[in-house]
């Protein structure tokens, strides 16, 4: 089993990246800072990083004798939530980070991990809410997994 102990810069070249093998995880795979994976071509991986470790899409993790991988943020059932105007998608946004919901931000729409009770509130709110199958990268925080409230990512 091959290990995967630190994450690593981005690798200097496209040409570089292109030739490494691929890992893809799920979101609540990616939070863990210990974790037993299988690469596409059948090889076994053990992650062994340090707590509080966030493996965004495109990391790039290393271990053994400089073996190398790139992690791809798997597709997931998230729910896909938008608004008739920014101002009610800013509404539903805050409900959401009132309740320390993980979410992927973009211009138009807000990614979170499907639940239908959050969902049932943010129909309440206007917005709409459509359960699709997409990468889920939510943003990592003020603090960046160094705040009182790491263990909720830990057991997402």
């Amino acid at each position: 089993m091959l290990r995967l102990t630190a994450i690593a810069s981005v690798p200097s070249t496209e040409e570089q990246a292109v030739h490494l093998p691929r890992l893809p995880l799920a979101y609540h795979e990616r939070v863990r800072s210990r974790l037993a994976a299988m690469l596409p071509d059948g090889r076994a991986v053990a992650i062994t990083l340090p707590r509080g470790s966030v493996m965004r899409g495109g990391t790039v993790l290393t271990g053994d004798a400089g073996f190398c991988v790139i992690v791809d943020a798997l597709a997931e059932p998230v729910t896909k939530v938008t608004a008739a105007s920014p101002l009610a998608l800013m509404r539903a946004i805050y409900h959401l980070a009132n309740r320390h919901v993980a979410a992927q931000l973009a211009t138009d729409h807000v990614l979170i991990e499907r639940d239908p009770i959050l969902e049932h509130m943010l129909a309440g709110l206007g917005a709409t809410v459509q359960q699709i199958e997409a990468p889920f990268d939510p943003e990592a925080g003020a603090y960046d997994g160094q705040n009182a409230h790491a263990h909720d990512r830990v057991h997402a």
